[in-house]
């Protein structure tokens, strides 16, 4: 299945404390709501609040601040330029479908 390779492919990684300045580290944890128990973390309304009325703009925001001053702009730089690369890869896969699928490109 499909899925199944999808989570191969994030299982099968060698996972090391990311380096964010020079004598700074960060480790990021994932929850799953359906799996994770992460109502013991929140108050069950915020949660469902939060999973109907998703703000990716200030889960960036809380992103860069839990990394609470620690990080130097090298990393943020790197991060920026990661992001961009797995934006034009997730576009340029859209793309493949599409010609896949014989539909034309949205303009």
């Amino acid at each position: 299945m499909i899925i199944d390779k999808i989570d191969e492919e994030y299982r099968n990684y060698k996972r090391i404390p990311i380096q964010t300045g020079r004598s700074s580290y960060a480790i990021i944890h994932m929850y799953e709501y359906q799996y994770d128990h992460i109502e013991d973390m929140m108050q069950n309304d915020e949660l469902l609040h939060k999973m109907c009325q998703v703000d990716f703009e200030q889960s960036a925001d809380q992103f860069v601040r839990q990394l609470e001053g620690q990080e130097c702009r090298a990393f943020i730089e790197a991060l920026r330029d990661r992001c961009n690369e797995y934006i034009q890869e997730d576009l340029d896969r859209i793309d493949k479908m599409r010609i896949k699928l014989g539909k034309p490109k949205d303009e």
